[in-house]
């Protein structure tokens, strides 16, 4: 996570932070608590994640993803490529 890597090891603000991610400062908080609790970058049950875990139970939604990806992989690839080339822009960002 972009927001506990940036305030916890490379020194920003927490309102740095969340001004950079668009979203709340409170928000930003609760991923560094989750983090520090129990030292997992993506610990579903602390951060209480209602959206992404639900998306795999919204058939509608599966029907829909299924149905662009079999009918055009390559542009699932394409866009795929445009949002790692994106965050690659990211501060914070280094080539390993």
């Amino acid at each position: 996570m972009l927001a506990v890597s940036w305030v916890l090891f490379e020194g920003f603000s927490k309102t740095e932070a969340a001004r950079r991610l668009a979203c709340r400062r409170a928000t930003v908080q609760m991923w560094i608590s989750a983090y520090v609790a129990s030292g997992e970058w993506w610990p579903d049950p602390d951060l209480r994640n209602r959206h992404a875990d639900s998306v795999i139970y919204d058939s509608h939604f599966l029907q829909a993803v299924s149905a662009v990806i079999l009918t055009d992989p390559e542009q699932l690839t394409g866009e795929i490529k445009d949002v790692f080339t994106d965050l690659s822009t990211l501060p914070g960002y280094r080539d390993s």
